[in-house]
């Protein structure tokens, strides 16, 4: 009987003792599942077909097309990434909103910017600064949304 009591001693010290840290475990295992749901309806999950060289028609729905570019060659440092929306008439529009996520591929999540609006310039030019903080292959995700709902994405890969 004495070796029954010792066992059962040494279970309910065991389960104490362990209990806190199988149950932290459990925590960030089901804070992952959460986060990897979430993850699953974000736009890095998203698909965003090849754009074409910067400077050429790139449609986008509804009659309208972007040209975009970058203000100089993309180096290491700070460019600012330029986007201009018109219309089939090539009337320039600024009523959409403009976002952008650029980062290297090739080190997800190393270097991303997140996902920025470009801020609207006097002249309507959408204006995103980008710093490229490495040489080697990036790339810029675009999302055009019109009242508040994607309306086009794209990506630009350049190497730097």
């Amino acid at each position: 009987m004495n070796i029954l009591k010792r066992y059962f001693v040494f279970v309910l010290f065991s389960f104490f003792l362990l209990y806190p840290c199988v149950s932290l475990f459990g925590m960030e295992h089901q804070g992952q599942k959460e986060k990897n749901v979430k993850d699953a309806g974000s736009e890095e999950k998203l698909v965003f077909p090849s754009m074409p060289d910067p400077g050429k028609k790139v449609p986008i729905g509804d009659g309208y097309y972007l040209l975009y570019g970058f203000d100089k060659r993309p180096k290491l440092g700070m460019v600012i990434m330029k986007v201009e929306i018109f219309t089939k008439e090539g009337k320039k529009d600024t009523s959409m909103e403009v976002k952008a996520d650029a980062g290297m591929p090739s080190m997800s999540g190393a270097h991303e910017t997140g996902n920025k609006s470009f801020s609207l310039s006097q002249k309507g030019d959408y204006l995103l600064p980008i710093n490229i903080v490495m040489p080697g292959d990036w790339e810029v995700r675009f999302s055009v949304l019109k009242d508040g709902k994607p309306i086009w994405r794209g990506r630009y890969n350049f190497n730097v």
